[in-house]
């Protein structure tokens, strides 16, 4: 039998040697100086041989074990060089099979035709809260302990920032984003169970602060605030769109020059194609055609010299071809006094407002693009009224600008 110090001293030769331990376990000394342990066996009449590794960093004690490993193997029938060849494999198949690699796999697969601010949002959300928690395990080990503890360090993160709100939305969001990327790695048999789902209610959100039409003050500010806005222009006249046209947020930084027509005096937003390579850029992946105003005309004609040369009518003052953020136009309230009101609540006080002054509320509703329960009339209603919609839409800018005098 060797002895570690015998090993030790092993010198290599011109040709390689091999030297014998116990059991057909021996050593092979090669002509570099390398000594590889080996296994020779023999299962089902059939020989074969098996490497432990390189001494030192595999000792005479850890041969002997592998060893015996092998015989074990061997014992249950089972080929020592062939499950080693499995293991390596199964070890390779879970580098593949982290969290993180099946994430960027599901954007590349099943994102392809969602908006970039939607893809953003979740790269974001696996890059602030996810990936350093669970991006390296494999997704077999991914738990529901895992997930939890990544929507509590969530809460922890938004709290600490000012202004940012409670984080309850914000991890059950990312609850929702590893739900997506769990259920993905089953339908590709890469794991047979979500985590996620034992989680629902597991974190409530607050609730609901629904939008709620201006205080007759807070239209005043408003305006005034708005015209004396110190900020970029840019900001400035995304807002007072929104005003006007009764977009809501997301449709307002997805206007692209595109879909503009000054000749009509139309925005007509498409329906997201996958064949055109179209976006999403309504709520509702519907057309939708929004009459003009004279006000609006000549603000987006002002905005033209701005960024007409960019995609976005409202693109970021700080990176080009790229859209305002999701805060830019809140935070824009926050920062002229009015911290109490959300974009949100100027399409509650349009409706409010014109159907108290007797307009159609199908014109409203249209205009407002809310959803029409027949989704196959709803994707031929997209011009709809738009005669009476271009008088209503009129009447509105102007009573917009009589709350500055």
């Amino acid at each position: 039998m060797l002895t570690d110090a015998k090993v030790r001293t092993l010198k290599p030769q011109e040709k390689s040697y091999r030297l014998l331990d116990a059991e057909r376990l021996y050593i092979e000394v090669r002509p570099t100086g390398k000594k590889i342990w080996r296994f020779k066996f023999t299962l089902h009449g059939k020989e074969g041989t098996i490497s432990f590794g390189e001494y030192p960093a595999v000792t005479l004690v850890q041969a002997r074990k592998l060893k015996d490993e092998a015989k074990a193997k061997l014992a249950a029938g089972l080929n020592p060089s062939e499950e080693k060849k499995k293991e390596r494999q199964e070890k390779q198949l879970a580098v593949k099979n982290t969290f993180k690699e099946i994430a960027q796999e599901f954007v590349l697969e099943k994102m392809k035709y969602k908006s970039s601010d939607y893809v953003e949002r979740f790269n974001t959300s696996m890059q602030k809260d996810i990936y350093k928690e669970i991006g390296g395990l494999p997704i077999t080990e991914v738990t529901s302990a895992h997930i939890l503890k990544i929507m509590k360090n969530t809460i922890q993160r938004v709290q600490s920032q000012p202004n940012h709100g409670t984080g309850e939305a914000a991890a059950n969001l990312n609850r929702r984003f590893i739900g997506l990327v769990m259920r993905y790695a089953i339908v590709t048999l890469r794991t047979d169970n979500d985590p996620t789902y034992a989680l629902r209610g597991a974190i409530e959100s607050p609730e609901v602060e629904h939008a709620r039409p201006l205080e007759k003050h807070e239209k005043a500010v408003l305006r005034e605030k708005i015209n004396s806005y110190g900020g970029t222009t840019t900001v400035r006249n995304a807002i007072l769109t929104m005003l006007y046209s009764m977009l809501r947020t997301v449709e307002i930084r997805r206007m692209e020059w595109a879909f503009v027509d000054f000749e009509d005096k139309i925005i007509k937003f498409p329906k997201a194609s996958r064949r055109n390579k179209q976006e999403r850029t309504m709520k509702k992946n519907r057309t939708h055609v929004v009459p003009i105003s004279t006000q609006l005309y000549e603000l987006l004609q002002q905005q033209k010299t701005i960024t007409f040369d960019q995609r976005y009518v409202f693109a970021s003052p700080y990176k080009r071809d790229c859209m305002l953020s999701r805060t830019t136009l809140n935070k824009m309230l926050t920062y002229i006094g009015l911290s109490e009101v959300t974009a949100h609540d100027f399409r509650a006080t349009a409706s409010t407002e014109l159907n108290g002054l007797g307009y159609k509320s199908d014109w409203i509703e249209t205009q407002l693009a809310h959803a029409d329960d027949n989704k196959t009339r709803a994707s031929y209603n997209h011009a709809k009224y738009l005669n009476d919609r271009i008088k209503m839409m009129q009447d509105w800018a102007n009573i917009i600008d009589s709350w500055k005098e």
